[in-house]
């Protein structure tokens, strides 16, 4: 039955929302709410309502919407072999394998052996998984604790949650699974202190260190020397260092990969959202061939994995986006998008007083927001914020730090005036909202 008008009813309404009570979602939208249509860095709604996607999805629609070129390689795809089991003896179809070349071409380097999974969270959950195995495989059995920093986040999966320093995650979901630890984010003098922290942990324990290069919640890169530190650890204690750039990856951050920041390579990187650009549900594990050979034996192997890794339809999505990365320069036009938001913004902004500052890495750009007592905005405020936004034809995003901006890297320079100017329209009439 078609979703219109007279058909909607909440009471029968048989979807049950992600992370927001559905029955507050349906208080406030109705049928004519619902996005039926995107076309470049636009949604429409089913009233006909267009806005802005300056959220770009949430942060996984990096070429916008209507890409023909990605739709026309998946169609291909599914009409000549939408699928082949991976699990255990079978090939792969084509398409796998010539994903994997080329994301280990574009790879930082070290890293030259590629599994594939459905989401970030389970991109995170293989490779605990697969640190913990390789350890086990080579001898060390005891190297089991997986470190990660405080109010980090990896992903909904057990593992991956555990592998979070978000404590309300642990709280709702707990108890949460041994062999996991947190250490407080970088101080002044990053890198200094991490050595005590793991020293004290006691690196024959010690399986992984992940980190996030660019923390999602507020767009704040580790610190360079802070980087270097944990490779420089890491190599030296036989622990192996994990990246989590499922948000980070393909061009947000500035960079192809957020480890290019820092110039620091990952012995494990985990990617998912921009690698099809939104189009299907893809993550993948990328790791060098020192960790394949321990798997790669009569007596070893890595026994996890599921039926759709790999879906060969999904892959095409992400082979096609990949073409589009590297041959229409988009993350230097990424780059370009945060450098004229941020501008645009200190002085659409100057002097309003909910503005607390505004910076971008890449084509993520923060805007921290505080209340009429100088304290950050509050959650329900920043809802009301991004719910004003949408009223203006803009879509944004806010987290627990900060409000974001994160366009497609398609989105043209017309596109990000017209965000940075609702944007700022919005902010400069929150004041008497929130007083």
């Amino acid at each position: 039955m078609a979703t219109t008008p007279s058909t909607w009813d909440p009471a029968t309404y048989p979807l049950w929302h992600g992370t927001v009570p559905t029955s507050a979602i349906l208080d406030q939208h109705g049928p004519q709410d619902i996005w039926v249509k995107g076309e470049g860095s636009w949604l429409i709604d089913a009233a006909g309502h267009r806005a802005l996607d300056a959220r770009a999805g949430v942060g996984n629609m990096m070429l916008g919407y209507g890409r023909t070129d990605i739709v026309d390689a998946m169609c291909r795809q599914a009409r000549e072999l939408p699928y082949v089991c991976m699990v255990r003896w079978e090939l792969p179809a084509p398409v796998v394998v010539e994903l994997a070349r080329a994301l280990t071409e574009i790879a930082p380097s070290g890293l030259s052996r590629v599994r594939f999974c459905h989401t970030g969270g389970a991109a995170v959950e293989s490779a605990i998984l697969m640190a913990r195995s390789y350890h086990r495989n080579t001898g060390r059995p005891d190297k089991r604790l997986i470190v990660g920093l405080r109010d980090s986040y990896h992903g909904s999966p057990m593992a991956a949650m555990a592998a979070s320093g978000q404590r309300i995650m642990h709280w709702l979901f707990g108890p949460m699974p041994d062999g996991f630890c947190h250490l407080p984010e970088p101080a002044d003098e990053p890198g200094t202190e991490l050595a005590e922290q793991l020293d004290a942990l006691g690196p024959e324990r010690i399986a992984a260190l992940i980190l996030e290069p660019v923390k999602g919640r507020n767009g704040q890169p580790l610190p360079d020397p802070y980087m270097r530190a944990a490779r420089e650890y890491c190599t030296k204690n036989n622990i192996l260092l994990i990246f989590d750039e499922a948000f980070t990856g393909f061009g947000r951050m500035g960079e192809m990969f957020a480890a290019g920041i820092s110039g620091v390579s990952p012995d494990i990187m985990c990617l998912a959202k921009g690698i099809t650009a939104g189009y299907a549900a893809l993550g993948a594990v990328l790791a060098s061939d020192r960790i394949h050979q321990a798997f790669d034996t009569g007596s070893t192997v890595f026994a996890h994995a599921s039926t759709t890794d790999g879906h060969p339809v999904a892959c095409a999505a992400a082979l096609a986006a990949i073409r589009a990365y590297t041959s229409e320069d988009l993350v230097a036009n990424g780059r370009a998008l945060g450098r004229l938001l941020c501008d645009r913004l200190n002085g659409l902004l100057d002097g309003v007083p909910a503005f607390g500052g505004v910076r971008a890495v890449g084509a993520y750009v923060a805007i921290d927001l505080v209340d009429h007592d100088g304290s950050p905005l509050s959650m329900q405020d920043r809802r009301y914020l991004e719910a004003a936004c949408r009223r203006e034809g803009v879509l944004v995003h806010y987290t627990p730090d900060t409000v974001v901006l994160m366009p497609p890297l398609t989105m043209t320079t017309e596109e990000a005036e017209f965000a940075a100017r609702k944007f700022a329209s919005v902010v400069s009439g929150l004041r008497p909202a929130v007083a």
